[in-house]
């Protein structure tokens, strides 16, 4: 059982920052990720950022913070141990899925290294794959968890909070 007068309380310190208040979670880690959607959506037309797609290692949340060198790393790092266990066990589970989907993605792609055709085709498919999971992360990072489904989506009015 979490302590709810200590999520309250970091609550309040992760207001004015891009940490959710909800969740205690931030889009930010996201861009590791974002790093490897760009590498393979260039592919088709420059095979040699393969090497650097191969070359890629999975952080995890505090070791994203603590190279991030943005401000409020420390508090993020902080905050993240007292994630709500609503957020946190789906937020893991999708970050698991893109871990093991770029695993999977270099072990295919590797051997079309010669056929950039196949490798841009093959690459466009995990690229698409990974975005989604992205969009899930970044769903749940914002408070919308539906009972594990992995097609998590925000509605409307979810969105609309958001702006």
């Amino acid at each position: 059982m979490q302590d709810t007068s200590m999520i309250d309380h970091y609550r309040q310190l992760v207001r004015d920052t891009t940490i959710d208040d909800r969740t205690l979670l931030s889009t930010d880690y996201f861009n590791h990720f974002n790093e490897v959607i760009m590498l393979l959506s260039m592919l088709g037309d420059m095979p040699d950022m393969l090497d650097e797609i191969v070359a890629w290692t999975p952080k995890t949340y505090r070791q994203h913070f603590e190279d991030s060198g943005l401000a409020f790393a420390p508090l993020a790092i902080q905050v993240f141990d007292h994630v709500p266990m609503e957020y946190r066990g789906p937020f893991d589970d999708t970050i698991n899925d893109m871990n093991s989907l770029i695993v999977e993605a270099v072990a295919t792609l590797s051997p079309m290294r010669d056929d950039p055709d196949m490798l841009g085709f093959t690459a466009g498919d995990y690229w698409r794959r990974l975005q989604e999971l992205v969009d899930r992360g970044s769903a749940i990072v914002h408070g919308s968890v539906q009972d594990h489904n992995p097609a998590v989506t925000m509605d409307q009015s979810e969105i609309d909070d958001l702006f």
